[in-house]
């Protein structure tokens, strides 16, 4: 602009102003240190940021001079007073935003208000009109300054990558995404980044030079110091101990010394910029070197990476100890429907194998109870079928059944099979309720009567299941051995988890005789 300026000094016909040709000087002066200074901020981001704001204090007063000394009579019209005054507030917006912005307004104001006084008190040729036209200009202008660059919502950054695949399964590849998308967004030579490794000592090391991601590790000394304050970037020097850290509300702050990288050492890197961020299994860090025009523009958009690396690895973090907690509970919920049908099955089946081996010696036909072996057999196998499409299509938890109608076949069944009484007394029919509740209270019958069976050698058991008040209440009554009256009911482990997983509760007690147990659950799950 002072090129520009200048060479419309020179084509213009009319005579300088106030100046002369000394103006001519100045605007020399000021190309030469102009391009002395774009030099280097070319070579040096360090020193581009360290003296933007004395560039910004000798752009305001040189302009302010130029101005002045070059205007000549009333050529208003001719005058760069507005444009030069617009370049100095968009470069002070783009650069530090709306403080800067006011600031320089009041020193614009201020230095024309002490010209203009000056030039007043020494009866130097002045127009009021035309000096307090301008002063209202300048101050409109500066306040829509003010304004615009108060109303900016941060710089923009490209969009962060999106890596496909199953949550939980995708970690590996969200760090090669960013990676990738890190190098390629700043044109970098190459990228890197350290993670630690879950529950491990060591940490995971991938390094992207543009040709091929290598990923290494390393022990907990290899990257010996902290990695520093996380989600804020800077831009290092470790060879000249200099660096340019982002803060949260402010400017970014200029700092030199000694400078604790360990990974850009680890890297051999001296120069690059670097973020912390912060994952549930501890810190990382991001580092991109070879960037070219590298500055405190850049600060932003590796922040951001950051931050996307971040909530990525604690969204996958997450996902998998869902995932292995929905395991835990699929191998929990098999395992005890298999010890409440399939074992319990066969250990029915095994006392009822020995009595027909008793029937057979005393000379009894043994074909009736053969037939009624063959037929649990080939329900218990249909249980079994059905146990397993529901694992193969999931829970229908939207389906409804009628659980009095699903206990009195169970308990038919049961009854077959122990060779015992067992009556189902039902207050309301029907009873609907949901297809996995059902299967829950069908699990927990089948324990319940193969245990009185089995270790109470009861005669009969008895079952109530009644709606109302609290909930749905379950009492299962035998008339067996008991508990022994010196100790407390022991507490039959797969019917204990049942109840704990539908958010119910569990008392047992004596009967006199027998033992009695009442699951109580509540309205939400019945």
């Amino acid at each position: 602009m002072a090129l520009v300026f200048m060479l419309a000094l020179s084509i213009d016909p009319s005579t300088p102003g106030k100046g002369g040709f000394g103006i001519y000087v100045v605007l020399s002066a000021y190309l030469v240190g102009a391009a002395v200074m774009i030099m280097i901020a070319w070579r040096s981001w360090w020193w581009e940021f360290r003296l933007a704001p004395w560039v910004h204090a000798i752009d305001t007063f040189a302009f302010v001079l130029a101005v002045y000394f070059s205007e000549a009579g009333k050529a208003d019209f001719n005058s760069p007073f507005m444009a030069l005054t617009a370049f100095l507030l968009i470069s002070a917006t783009l650069r530090w935003g709306w403080f800067a912005v006011a600031w320089t307004s009041v020193t614009l104001v201020t230095v024309n208000v002490i010209i203009g006084a000056g030039l007043f008190a020494f009866g130097l040729p002045i127009d009021p009109y035309r000096y307090g036209r301008r002063l209202m200009y300048l101050g409109v202008l500066s306040l829509m300054m003010v304004w615009l660059s108060g109303e900016q919502r941060g710089p923009r950054s490209a969009p962060m990558p999106r890596t496909p695949g199953t949550p939980g399964e995708r970690r590996n590849a969200i760090l090669v995404d960013t990676l990738t998308f890190a190098r390629v967004a700043l044109q970098a030579r190459g990228a890197a980044i350290a993670v630690p490794h879950g529950e491990e000592p060591w940490t995971e090391l991938l390094r992207d030079s543009g040709y091929a991601v290598i990923v290494d590790r390393l022990g907990p000394e290899a990257l010996d110091g902290s990695f520093g304050e996380p989600d804020r970037a800077a831009l290092i020097d470790l060879a000249r101990g200099r660096r340019i850290t982002s803060r949260a509300s402010s400017y970014p702050l200029a700092l030199s010394g000694p400078i604790n990288a360990p990974l850009a050492e680890h890297c051999g890197i001296n120069e690059a910029m670097i973020v912390t961020f912060e994952t549930a299994a501890g810190p990382g860090q991001l580092l991109i070197w070879g960037i070219p025009d590298m500055c405190v523009d850049d600060l932003p958009l590796v922040e951001t990476i950051g931050r996307h690396l971040s909530t990525e690895l604690d969204r996958e973090d997450l996902a998998e100890l869902a995932q292995a907690a929905s395991a835990a509970a699929l191998r929990d919920a098999l395992a005890r429907d298999l010890h409440d049908s399939v074992a319990q099955f066969l250990a029915g089946t095994l006392f009822r194998l020995e009595a027909l081996s008793r029937w057979i010696r005393e000379g009894h036909d043994p074909t009736a109870e053969i037939n009624d072996l063959k037929t649990a057999l080939r329900r218990e196998q249909g249980e079994l079928r059905a146990m397993i499409q529901r694992l193969r299509r999931g829970e229908e938890g939207d389906r409804r059944t009628d659980l009095v109608e699903e206990m009195e076949t169970l308990l038919g069944e049961m009854s077959q099979h122990w060779h015992i009484a067992v009556r189902l007394d039902a207050q309301v029919r029907p009873m609907p309720v949901s297809i996995g509740l059902a299967h829950e209270l069908r699990q927990v019958l089948r324990e319940a009567v193969a245990n009185a069976a089995r270790h109470g050698c009861c005669r009969e058991v008895v079952v109530s299941v009644s709606t109302g008040g609290p909930g749905l209440t379950l009492r299962i009554a035998d008339d067996g051995e008991g508990f022994p009256a010196d100790s407390p009911p022991p507490r039959p482990r797969s019917i204990s988890e049942r109840v704990e997983a539908l958010g119910g509760t569990l008392s047992i007690c004596h009967n006199h005789p027998g033992a009695l147990l009442e699951i109580a659950l509540p309205n939400r799950i019945a």
